[in-house]
C-alpha cells in the first residue's frame, strides 16, 4: 500500500495505552517474551494488556488525544524531515511498513538511508502551537527479506536531551513499526484516518505484536484480521477497548489462512474466535485468566470456525 506524501498531512502517534495498565503479577523481566517474539514461534504466542506504547501522545503532550474524538483543533502535522547529508527533504510516504522519502535532489531514500534523519512536527493542543521533533536512530528489517521495517526512533524532550519514543512493558527502549491507521486508545477501534495519517506502532505492544505475526494491515486481505488480532491480543472480548489479560500470557493463534497453525508443542483448549469488532464467541471456562465477568454477552464456540471469526485463541494446557 502506498500514501501519497505525509507532508502536510495529520501524523499521529498516540499512546494507545487503553483501559488497562498491565496488572501485578506481569512478566517482570520479559526475557521470553522478546525470545518468542525474535524466534516467531508458530502458533503458541505472547498477549499483552497493551495497544501500543508510544510516549509522544500521553504524558508529554497532556494526554491528549490526537487525530481523534478531540476534534481537528488538537493535532500532529508533519512540517519537515531533515535526512542526513541531504538537507530537507522534499517529500514523504509509506509504502507497506516502509518509510520513503524522496531528497531535495530527487533521490529516493528509505531503509537504513534514514538512519539519523530528523522529523519535525507542529502540535497543536487546546489552540497552542508547540514544535516537536523524533530522530531516526536505526533502521533495519524484521527479518532477512521480511517487508516490516523496524524504526528505533527517538523524541527530543522539552528539557532539551533525546528520549525514547517507544518502551517495552519492562521500561527498556524498544522498536516501532509504522502504520497508515489510526486507532483509539479507549475503544480499541480504528479511527478515519486523514489522508498520509501513520501510527508509530511500539513493539510488545498489540499494533506492532500483529503485525510481527504475520497479519500486515496494509495487505488488503490482512486488514480486518490485523484489527481482529488487536482484540485476541488484548483479550478485549467485548470489543470495547477493556483487556482482560496480563501482560506475557502464552496464547495459542490459529487462522485458516495458513500464517499461523497449530503447534503441536502447545496443547490447547478454545478460548474464543475474533472479529474486528471483539470475540463472536467465548469458552469461558477457558478464558486465559479464568472466568471474569464481561459487559458483553457472547455464545459459546462450536466446531472451529463456524462462528465466522476470523482467528481462533486458545488457552495452553498446564498454563498457570
Amino acid at each position: 500500500m502506498r500514501i501519497t506524501s505525509l507532508f502536510g498531512a495529520v501524523v499521529a502517534m498516540t499512546a494507545m495505552a487503553a483501559c488497562d495498565e498491565p496488572r501485578a503479577g506481569d512478566d517482570a523481566c520479559g526475557c521470553d517474551e522478546i525470545e518468542a517474539r525474535s524466534a516467531q514461534v508458530n502458533g503458541a504466542l505472547l498477549n499483552g494488556a497493551l495497544l501500543n506504547g508510544a510516549l509522544l501522545n500521553g504524558a508529554l503532550l497532556n494526554g491528549a488525544l490526537l487525530n481523534g474524538p478531540a476534534g481537528p483543533s488538537d493535532h500532529i502535522q508533519l512540517k519537515k524531515i531533515n535526512v542526513k547529508g541531504e538537507g530537507v527533504a522534499d517529500d514523504a510516504r509509506l509504502e507497506g511498513s516502509a518509510l520513503v522519502v524522496t531528497s531535495n535532489q530527487g533521490e529516493e531514500l528509505s531503509g537504513d538511508a534514514l538512519d539519523d534523519a530528523k522529523l519535525h512536527f507542529e502540535v497543536k493542543e487546546g489552540g497552542t502551537t508547540r514544535q516537536k521533533m523524533l530522530k531516526i536512530l536505526d533502521v533495519e528489517r524484521l527479518a532477512p527479506g521480511s517487508d516490516v521495517w523496524l524504526f528505533d526512533v527517538s523524541l527530543k524532550v522539552d528539557s532539551g536531551g533525546w528520549g525514547p519514543l517507544c518502551l517495552d512493558n519492562t521500561g527498556e527502549p524498544t522498536q516501532a513499526i509504522l502504520l497508515t491507521e489510526v486507532w483509539n486508545p479507549g475503544t480499541g477501534g480504528r479511527i478515519a484516518p486523514a489522508a498520509g495519517s501513520v501510527t508509530f506502532a511500539c513493539r510488545d505492544t498489540a499494533l506492532a505484536k500483529c503485525v510481527e505475526w504475520g497479519y500486515k494491515p496494509w495487505l488488503a486481505d490482512l486488514r480486518e484480521v490485523h484489527q481482529a488480532c488487536t482484540r485476541l491480543v488484548r483479550a478485549d472480548y467485548c470489543g470495547d477497548g477493556v483487556s482482560h489479560t496480563q501482560q506475557g500470557t502464552v496464547i495459542h493463534v490459529l487462522d485458516q489462512l495458513g500464517i499461523q497453525n497449530v503447534d503441536p508443542d502447545h496443547p490447547f483448549v478454545v478460548e474464543a474466535e475474533w472479529g474486528p469488532e471483539g470475540a463472536v464467541c467465548l469458552n469461558a471456562d477457558n478464558m486465559r485468566l479464568g472466568p471474569q465477568a464481561l459487559s458483553c454477552e457472547l455464545p459459546a464456540c462450536g466446531a472451529p470456525f463456524a462462528s465466522g471469526g476470523l482467528l481462533q485463541s486458545g488457552k495452553i494446557v498446564g498454563a498457570p
